[in-house]
């Protein structure tokens, strides 16, 4: 079990806790049934009478459900492979090992995936950026299993990530600026198609994974998140990421949010906190370090 420690800030109270390992056991993608989007009828309530109000807070569940599903029909996400005699962790799930024979992979692409999927399987697997204090950024983020709140004020979209204290603004109504300089979370511009929030992201570096799977990508990765209530409670994101850089094709994927009813746990901020121990290696995680010092 990983030894990644966080602070909790709740009435000045701090509080530690350790986070496991971002394992899960051979087949947990394919469980749980998604009601089909076509027919699945939403009763939400319309924000200034023309689209739903995503508002709220909103949750990916266990980590075991968080990997991201294939759509229906045409090119999908990097899948799990689990090899015999993988290295389980403390809970009985195993190290997450992406399928480096996946269609979609550029050679090179493929053997970053195969590499870590190797390490994985000796025990000693490459760190995700959740666990090392790194923002995730885009489309990895949607695999996050804590909790995101989103505020809809009519001229952006605001998802706050309640771990790392991440955030995303989308202007809605606009347009990308000329010359960006690529970012953690690029630039995310968006527009409402019916009752479906569109969100498209460039702009994004090359230093974040696709998905736990270390999955690379370049800096010139395109993502267009598509969001739509299949009811009050479920918030469906099909997405579809574009890279040829990374990618031999245009590939699509699929995250599940539910409306997060707690009443039990406020919404607090969760940061990385210091010494942060990997007991794989029996050292502590690196620290992450600016690529250009500010002064």
């Amino acid at each position: 079990m990983s030894n990644l420690k966080f602070t909790r800030n709740v009435a000045g109270m701090v509080l530690a806790f350790a986070v496991t390992t971002d394992g899960y056991a051979a087949g947990d993608q394919a469980t749980g049934q998604i009601p089909n989007s076509s027919s699945a009828t939403s009763s939400a309530v319309l924000r200034g009478g023309d689209h739903p109000d995503f508002s709220g807070m909103w949750t990916r569940g266990a980590t075991a459900t968080t990997p991201f599903r294939p759509p229906s029909s045409g090119a999908g996400p990097v899948l799990s492979v689990v090899a015999t005699g993988t290295k389980t962790n403390d809970n009985g799930a195993v190290y997450r090992q992406g399928d480096y024979r996946a269609p979609i992979l550029q050679p090179w692409a493929a053997e970053v995936v195969r590499t870590r999927a190797e390490s994985a399987h000796e025990g000693k697997p490459v760190r995700s950026a959740k666990e090392t204090c790194w923002p995730m950024g885009v489309p990895y983020i949607l695999e996050l299993n804590l909790r995101a709140q989103i505020i809809d004020d009519d001229k952006q979209i605001v998802f706050l990530y309640e771990e790392l204290m991440d955030h995303r603004l989308v202007r809605l109504n606009a347009a990308h600026p000329a010359n960006l300089q690529p970012s953690w979370y690029g630039d995310s511009v968006g527009h409402w198609e019916g009752d479906t929030l569109v969100v498209d992201t460039v702009g994004l570096n090359d230093r974040t994974w696709v998905d736990g799977f270390g999955t690379p990508h370049t800096d010139k990765i395109h993502v267009v998140e598509r969001y739509h209530l299949l009811d009050p409670n479920t918030l469906e994101v099909l997405f579809t990421v574009e890279d040829p850089g990374a990618f031999t094709t245009p590939w699509s994927a699929i995250a599940t949010y539910r409306k997060d009813r707690s009443t039990s746990e406020p919404y607090v901020e969760i940061a990385c906190s210091e010494n942060n121990l990997d007991d794989s290696a029996g050292a502590l995680y690196p620290i992450p370090t600016a690529q250009t010092p500010d002064f």
